[in-house]
C-alpha cells in the first residue's frame, strides 16, 4: 500500500459509504423493526473485529475487502443511531440536537487520531488495543443500555424505534 493506492484506497471508502447509506441500510433498519440493538452489536463486531484483520494483512485485496465491510457496517450503524436518535426529541429541538450529535462526531474526528498518534508514538500497536478496547466498550454498553433508553421512548410516543409517524 503506498501513497499512490491512497487515492484510489479513499474513494472507495466513499463509494462504500454511500452505497450503505444509499442501498443497505434502509433495508436493514426495516428488518430490526422496533429494536436494532442487534443491528447495531453486529455494525460494532465488525467494526471492531474486522480492523486487527485488516491492519496485520500482508493482501492488500483483503485490507480493501475488510475495509470496504467496515465501511459499510459504520453507514448502517450512523444510519441507525440517526433514525433512533431522531425520536428522543421534539420535533422543535431536533435540529439542534442533531447539531450537537454532529459536534461530537466531529470532535473525534479530530481527537481521536491526536491521540492514536501519540499512542502510535509509545508502542505500535497501542492504538488499535485502545480502537478495539473502545469498541469493546461501545459493544457492552449497547447491550446493556441500547434497548431501554433509546428503544423505551417511541414506545411511549407511540412510534417504533428509528421510525417517525410518517413511515410506518
Amino acid at each position: 500500500f503506498g501513497p499512490r493506492d491512497h487515492s484510489a484506497f479513499m474513494g472507495l471508502v466513499g463509494i462504500s459509504y454511500a452505497f450503505s447509506q444509499g442501498v443497505a441500510a434502509k433495508p436493514l433498519v426495516k428488518r430490526s423493526g422496533t429494536d436494532p440493538t442487534k443491528l447495531v452489536l453486529v455494525c460494532i463486531l465488525i467494526l471492531g473485529g474486522f480492523r486487527p484483520f485488516a491492519l496485520h494483512t500482508s493482501s492488500v485485496w483483503i485490507m480493501y475487502s475488510l475495509n470496504v465491510v467496515m465501511v459499510v457496517a459504520l453507514g448502517v450503524l450512523n444510519t441507525v443511531i440517526t433514525s433512533s436518535c431522531a425520536t428522543l426529541t421534539s420535533a422543535d429541538q431536533l435540529g439542534g440536537f442533531f447539531g450537537v450529535l454532529e459536534s461530537v462526531e466531529s470532535a473525534a474526528g479530530v481527537v481521536g487520531p491526536t491521540i492514536g498518534g501519540l499512542l502510535a508514538s509509545r508502542h505500535v500497536h497501542l492504538p488499535l488495543l485502545m480502537v478495539c478496547g473502545c469498541y469493546s466498550a461501545a459493544f457492552v454498553l449497547v447491550a446493556f443500555f441500547f434497548r431501554d433508553t433509546v428503544c423505551h421512548v417511541p414506545v411511549a410516543c407511540q412510534q417504533t424505534c428509528g421510525m417517525s409517524k410518517k413511515s410506518q
